[in-house]
């Protein structure tokens, strides 16, 4: 491998191996290996078929390139696999702020379990939103969409060139995942709201009843059942959501 592929090399696994690793699907519980290989393959490919383009100023003289400027050029690639990681995984924050929220409203934080798309902890109900949400990631096609845009990313920031991500659409898109997150958890949370005052009358009017005693059962019960009625509009947010991360990620690469 002559030196210029080996730079050239170097920059493509950079954008790549930096959005492998923060892509949420990969970025928790999965193997280092895994995640290693993945970048690699991609990399492998990029490199051997497609080739993307780089800055002729690079190019031009990557057979001695200074060491200063080639890892500015890394941090760079870096820099642009992570904003569209981070950009992607925004598509798992409302379901992972809907199930925090009724988990605590319940009780059931005091049970953690480990997630199932990252390392941090989460209540059973978070499991189940983020479950329910990276189904719907597959369903909805979002993958493909991921690859296209990684693709579509070289011809936008081409390797070693200067510009940079914008951090103002990722910040508007991470404010309005959590809005989304609060407006799936704000059927069952009005839910268990007329609940407790359901049973706070039943308790005042005739405490013999002891009706306290089967208020966590009656809870879960109630968003579990909220939650079957209320899936289908789950999903078209989770569509809908899908469809606005499509639309943001060109103004993220528009340096």
């Amino acid at each position: 491998m002559t030196p210029a592929a080996a730079v050239y090399a170097g920059l493509v696994l950079a954008r790549v191996g930096s959005f492998v690793a923060v892509l949420p699907p990969f970025a928790g519980r999965t193997p280092r290996t895994v995640r290693a290989g993945l970048a690699l393959a991609l990399a492998a490919f990029y490199v051997a078929d497609v080739a993307p383009g780089w800055e002729p100023a690079l190019a031009g003289r990557a057979a001695d390139i200074h060491p200063l400027r080639y890892g500015v050029a890394l941090v760079r690639e870096a820099l642009i696999g992570a904003a569209m990681g981070f950009a992607f995984g925004l598509f798992l924050l409302p379901a992972r702020v809907a199930g925090e929220f009724v988990t605590v409203q319940i009780g059931l934080n005091v049970s953690p379990q480990v997630g199932v798309t990252g390392a941090d902890s989460a209540g059973p109900l978070t499991n189940a939103f983020e479950a329910a949400g990276a189904l719907v990631f597959l369903t909805a096609d979002v993958h493909h969409v991921l690859l296209a845009a990684l693709h579509a990313s070289f011809a936008a920031l081409p390797l070693g060139g200067t510009a940079v991500p914008q951090a103002g659409p990722m910040v508007t898109g991470l404010a309005a995942a959590t809005e989304m997150g609060l407006v799936l958890a704000a059927p069952l949370a009005l839910c268990l709201f007329l609940l407790a005052v359901t049973l706070a009358v039943m308790a005042r009017a005739a405490p013999q009843l002891n009706i306290y005693s089967v208020g966590f059962t009656l809870q879960v019960v109630v968003v579990l059942v909220a939650g079957l009625f209320l899936l289908p509009e789950f999903v078209a947010t989770l569509h809908a959501l899908a469809g606005r991360t499509g639309e943001n990620l060109p103004r993220v690469l528009g340096g």
